[in-house]
C-alpha cells in the first residue's frame, strides 16, 4: 500500500499520521537541525578574531621603528600599510593641494590604491608613490597629486602609548576633509600601535596636479 499508515501515538480518534506527513516532520527537523547548526558555524567563522600582529589586528611598534623626519616611508608589509614621519620638508612640499593642508608627525597609510585596489609603490627618485597599475599618484602626506585616483590615501588609526599602555595620542579625522591627522609622539610614549581595523577614507581630491 503506497500509503501506509504509521500508528498514532494521539488520543482516540485522531486521524492516524501516513508515512508520508511522518517523512515529511523528520525531513523538516532535520533541515531545522542542519540550518541551526550551519548558522552558528557561519556566525563563528565571520567574527573578527584577528590576532596582534596580522592584518585585521593592532601592530606594536617600538619608537626606533618609526623612519626619521622627512625621510622614505617605512613598509609593514603584514599590515598592508606605510609607515610615515611627516617633518617641516613634507608639510611645507609644495605639490601639498591647498585643500589638504598637513601637520607634522607620524601615519600609517594604506597600502591599496583607492583607485582600483593596486599596490601602490614608493619611488625615492620621484619622492612620491606611484601605482604602477593606473598611474595614479600621491606624497608622502597621501595626498592624491595625478592620475586616475579620485581621492587621498586612506589611513589607519595610530595611537603613541605609554609604558602602562595609556593612550597619549591618537589619529583623528581632519576638519573640513576625512583625511586622517598625522600624530606627534608625545614625551613619555615608548611605542604606537597602528589599529589595522580601524581605517579612516581618505578626503576626496579630484583636482589635477595637485590643485595647480
Amino acid at each position: 500500500m503506497a500509503e501506509a499508515a504509521v500508528q498514532s501515538v494521539s488520543s482516540p480518534g485522531a486521524t492516524p499520521m501516513t508515512r508520508r506527513e511522518f517523512l515529511y516532520y523528520v525531513w523538516g527537523a532535520s533541515m531545522a537541525l542542519f540550518m541551526a547548526e550551519f548558522g552558528g558555524a557561519l556566525v563563528w567563522f565571520v567574527l573578527p578574531r584577528f590576532k596582534e600582529g596580522e592584518f585585521g589586528g593592532i601592530f606594536s611598534l617600538d619608537l626606533g621603528q618609526i623612519p626619521p623626519a622627512d625621510s622614505g616611508p617605512s613598509e609593514f608589509a603584514a599590515g598592508r600599510f606605510w609607515l610615515v614621519n611627516l617633518g617641516p620638508q613634507a608639510v611645507q612640499d609644495p605639490r601639498q593641494p591647498a585643500d589638504y593642508p598637513v601637520q607634522p608627525g607620524v601615519k600609517a597609510l594604506y597600502k591599496v590604491c583607492v583607485h582600483l585596489g593596486c599596490l601602490y609603490k614608493w619611488v625615492p627618485t620621484n619622492d612620491r608613490y606611484e601605482c604602477p597599475c593606473h598611474g595614479s599618484k600621491y606624497l608622502l602626506t597621501g595626498a592624491r597629486i595625478d592620475g586616475p585616483a579620485r581621492r587621498n590615501l586612506d589611513v589607519f588609526i595610530v595611537q603613541a602609548v605609554d609604558a602602562s599602555g595609556n593612550v597619549m595620542a591618537e589619529t583623528q579625522a581632519t576638519d573640513g576633509n576625512a583625511d586622517g591627522s598625522a600624530i606627534e609622539i608625545p614625551a613619555g610614549a615608548v611605542a604606537i600601535r597602528v589599529n589595522t581595523g580601524k581605517r579612516i577614507t581618505g578626503g576626496v581630491n579630484t583636482k589635477p596636479n595637485g590643485g595647480k
